[in-house]
């Protein structure tokens, strides 16, 4: 077994099983530090009549969006002949503000290449071992993997996205990795081969990745916001890590939609973008209803091509109908089969007009896209009610909810590694702050504020009451806009109950707590988040799945201690529940002990898992 591989699983144990409060099997570095800025719109708003498209398709369209339960949209923005004719975002989110758009960046990879090809400075069938020759395949296959099956995910190589959390030298690991199949025969999507092509672009073109980048592509569109990750080599990852807006994003789509003009510029060539958007890879229909050209989604059935990010990124572009989708969203998806993307090809892939008889009037469509996903909120404010001391002006202060206030005051927890940071983003980052160890509430004047001590530092979140509380804040170096939003409600039983969410709008992700007050003054926390574990569980059974002997070793485990015994760990990982002890309890010292040792007696049987899994592990690295 590869080393990457043992470090991945390594990871993973140290995460679900052992609880560790820092996993991190490589060194920390942060990356995202500071929070994105708001961009100015650039395409014109114009109503959708204008361009030939019925008001009550649209209306529809978003109805059956908002009523899609797998559908998480954060950003929605419909571009037709070079206008704005629908755009919307759900609460706490912003079509101007930058968001992570994960996979949705390898097609910025395949454009890069293109400006190579197009200067002549690049051949696609060159080998990629004759670009590093620092290093040495150790598999003979290596040497037959060419630029052009990086291109289209067709290299087979084994070294794939769990390496980016478990290995420093990515193109050193790339290229020393086995070779699972003979290149250009099988499709099999890996980010890795979009770093190695970004590595490759910043070699042949002699400066940075991104400076070429910006320089070809981003200036000529009048992109000035981004930002983009880094891998431990110090090159952007390629594959992942880019920030821009969705606005940004249609930029993009418009410019490939038009072979590569947009304005009056020719920026990309015509030629490249014909070869981009034709079907190079046959992909399984399983996974969706798009093929694979130069790093990005070709339809199987017309000419519809596609950027995908997994949860939910994606910029549809429909050259039928000289239209352009660009989304965020929060999807439990990792490629491009997505119930939203079935929506919108739905109402927006064919005839654009509807009956008149059921057309619907302008003002009804844009209060539709006012008050998207409104009704889907998990949070509903409450509306400030103004009495006669608001309407005299002799009263402008928001009244405080006094039901928060039997939550003032502090609660410390046993040792874990949770964090108020979604466990997906930690991951993804490699950022893990080392446990909750205490939550606090307290209130000054009439605001509530909400304190998380995570390894040793507090992170302090204004709540809103009756809105969202923006707030920027510090986790490990790296700076968020968070929004946060409490609630205090009764549930079924009668029980009160202490709701908070938290919202990254650069994020695909989100952070939801529920917490209640015990009998015994005890505080009992409820966290989860969306995306959650069912988006991990493929990547983690992958690993589980790498050997023979490893899968055998699985399925003992799992007949020993229960179906899904793994799978249950992932979710009590992603979705944990602590149990706070007041710090003013007179036993508080003995309350925490107890609850440290009831702990500690859970995972011992967790623990033997680990040593079994861990062994089993160092022992396929051996051989």
């Amino acid at each position: 077994m590869e080393r990457w591989i043992v470090k991945s699983l390594e990871l993973v144990i140290k995460l679900s099983f052992l609880g560790k409060k820092n996993p991190a099997v490589i060194p920390y570095t942060p990356q995202k530090t500071e929070v994105s800025p708001l961009e100015k719109e650039h395409f014109p708003r114009v109503k959708p009549v204008k361009c030939g498209v019925s008001n009550s398709l649209l209306y529809k369209m978003l109805d059956e969006l908002e009523k899609e339960q797998r559908a998480n949209i954060h950003n929605l923005l419909v571009i037709k002949d070079d206008a704005v004719i629908c755009e919307c975002s759900a609460p706490g989110y912003n079509i101007h503000l930058r968001h992570l758009s994960h996979s949705m960046s390898k097609s910025i990879v395949g454009m890069a290449l293109g400006f190579l090809v197009d200067d002549g400075l690049i051949d696609l069938e060159s080998k990629v071992y004759t670009f590093f020759p620092e290093y040495t395949p150790k598999d003979k296959s290596f040497k037959k993997i060419s630029v052009k099956h990086l291109l289209t995910m067709q290299s087979g190589i084994a070294f794939n996205e769990a390496g980016s959390v478990s290995e420093t030298e990515w193109t050193r690991a790339f290229i020393e990795s086995k070779v699972k199949f003979e290149p250009g025969t099988l499709f099999a999507y890996n980010s890795m081969n979009s770093y190695l092509l970004t590595h490759i672009v910043a070699r042949v073109a002699k400066t940075s990745f991104l400076e070429f980048v910006n320089e070809r592509l981003f200036k000529p569109l009048n992109i000035d916001s981004y930002f983009w990750e880094k891998s431990p080599e110090g090159i952007e990852k390629g594959g992942w890590g880019l920030y821009l807006s969705t606005e940004s994003w249609a930029k993009i789509g418009s410019m490939m939609l038009h072979g590569g003009v947009y304005g009056t510029n020719q920026v990309l060539s015509k030629e490249w973008v014909a070869q981009s958007t034709k079907t190079h890879a046959a992909v399984t229909e399983k996974a969706g209803g798009f093929n694979y050209g130069y790093q990005l989604w070709v339809s199987r059935t017309n000419d519809e091509f596609l950027f995908n990010g997994m949860l939910g990124q994606n910029v549809w572009m429909c050259p039928k109908n000289n239209l352009i989708v660009s989304v965020n969203a929060e999807n439990n998806e990792l490629f491009q089969k997505s119930a939203a993307l079935e929506i919108l090809q739905k109402y927006l892939g064919g005839d654009l007009q509807t009956n008149p008889d059921e057309e619907v009037s302008y003002p009804e469509l844009k209060k539709k896209q006012d008050q998207f996903f409104e009704y889907r909120r998990w949070i509903y404010p409450r509306p400030i009610l103004h009495g006669i001391k608001y309407r005299l002006g002799l009263k402008n202060s928001i009244p405080f909810l006094n039901e928060w206030n039997v939550m003032l005051g502090k609660f410390s927890f046993a040792d874990n590694n949770q964090g108020i940071l979604p466990l997906f983003i930690r991951a993804m980052q490699n950022n893990y702050t080392g446990g909750i160890e205490s939550m606090s509430f307290h209130r000054r004047f009439n605001t509530l504020f909400f304190t998380v001590c995570e390894g040793g530092k507090d992170i302090r979140l204004e709540v809103g009451l009756y809105g969202y509380a923006e707030n920027t804040l510090d986790f490990g170096g790296e700076k968020y806009t968070v929004l946060a939003l409490g609630s205090a409600v009764k549930n079924q039983e009668g029980e009160m109950l202490y709701k908070i969410e938290l919202v990254f709008p650069e994020m695909p992700n989100r952070r939801y707590i529920t917490m209640r007050r015990l009998k015994d003054g005890k505080l009992s926390v409820f966290m989860d988040e969306i995306p959650n574990q069912k988006i991990a569980e493929p990547f983690v059974e992958g690993l589980y799945t790498m050997t023979p002997k490893l899968s055998f070793i699985i399925g003992i485990i799992e007949k020993r201690l229960g179906d899904r015994f793994i799978a249950n760990k992932l979710k009590k990982t992603f979705s944990p529940v602590l149990i706070g002890v007041n710090v003013a309890s007179t036993d508080y010292h003995r309350q925490l002990y107890e609850i440290q040792d009831k702990n500690e007696a859970k995972n011992k049987r967790a623990e033997s898992v680990a040593s079994l899994l861990i062994q089993m592990s160092d022992k396929e690295s051996n051989e």
